[in-house]
């Protein structure tokens, strides 16, 4: 089942003028980088609405700096009370808190689409805490899995928590799944650094195509991705290739209450290959009897898999 929900219905005027605002201050700043610049220049090549409110701001501070009596450098902590106030005046939605607790149960998916334009996508048997307040966007994913399209704003950062970790977006669309202990973090497109809690010497910056799994003992190496593997649940299905069968078997699971076992560790030698239907318990079953040298049996409250004699 597919659900949709809003969190906050901003206009598109006060949307327009945060991210304007933002680009603006972010722009004053020294340590602004080239691939700051060259998003910067593509928002504003989007449309002759972005180029217009920008340009309220650059007149706005070109203003200030003539109505002062003496020649001198702009401060930047005056450009950065401009930008507040015009923030705080034209979007007031910003004062309003807006914690939620949001859980999919076995075999549900849910979207959220947040006010600044962000859409979360969570996975089946998933947990997450969502927290909206002042200059804080943060997502804590409590267990499961949710993928991760980030909104043009810019002014605020958003953080993801999973585990002892802290996923920050810089522009980006990323899935996170948290399960036994490890969290796998897959970046589709722009980027994500990640860190570890109190350990600022394992900061990793992930770009589209990486992904990396981190736990209490540290961080993995960095190694590629697949889009199309890492979002197939958004469309109901699983793609394994050459998969060990208990992995394949761990992630039937995670869809259909009644669990599928394995009747001999070895069956962990077979590997999977191919493209299922995740909501289709059955079939799937059915797909690995054909496929491999197994057979199935339904006990009382499992399906056991034992090799075929």
């Amino acid at each position: 089942m597919e659900q949709d929900q809003q969190a906050g219905h901003p206009s598109e005027e006060n949307a327009l003028t945060e991210q304007a605002a933002a680009w603006f201050l972010r722009m004053q700043q020294s340590d602004a980088n080239d691939v700051e610049q060259k998003a910067f220049e593509a928002w504003l090549a989007e449309n002759e609405a972005h180029r217009t409110e920008y340009q309220q701001y650059v007149q706005l501070w070109q203003t200030l700096d003539h109505l002062e009596q003496k020649p001198r450098k702009k401060s930047r902590s005056t450009v950065t009370w401009i930008v507040t106030l015009a923030i705080l005046f034209g979007s007031l939605h910003w004062l309003t808190r807006h914690e939620e607790m949001i859980t999919t149960a076995i075999g549900e998916h849910q979207q959220i689409i947040l006010a600044d334009g962000t859409t979360i996508d969570i996975n089946t048997d998933s947990t997450l805490r969502l927290a909206l307040y002042g200059f804080t966007r943060k997502v804590t994913l409590e267990r499961g899995e949710a993928l991760f399209r980030i909104g043009d704003e810019r002014l605020r950062s958003f953080e993801v928590h999973a585990g002892n970790g802290i996923l920050r977006d810089i522009g980006t669309e990323f899935n996170v799944i948290k399960e036994e202990g490890n969290v796998t973090v897959a970046v589709l497109e722009g980027a994500v650094e990640v860190g570890i809690d109190h350990q600022n010497d394992t900061v990793r910056l992930l770009h589209g195509g990486e992904q990396l799994t981190y736990s209490a003992h540290g961080l993995s190496e960095i190694s590629s991705t697949d889009k199309e593997t890492v979002t197939a649940w958004r469309k109901s299905r699983l793609i394994f290739r050459e998969t060990p069968l208990e992995e394949v078997i761990r992630q039937i699971n995670r869809y259909h209450s009644r669990p599928v076992r394995l009747g001999d560790p070895q069956l962990n030698t077979l590997r999977v290959s191919g493209e299922f239907n995740s909501a289709d318990r059955a079939g799937l079953v059915q797909a690995l009897i054909t496929l491999l040298p197994l057979r199935a049996s339904e006990l009382d409250s499992v399906t056991l898999l034992t090799y075929e004699k």
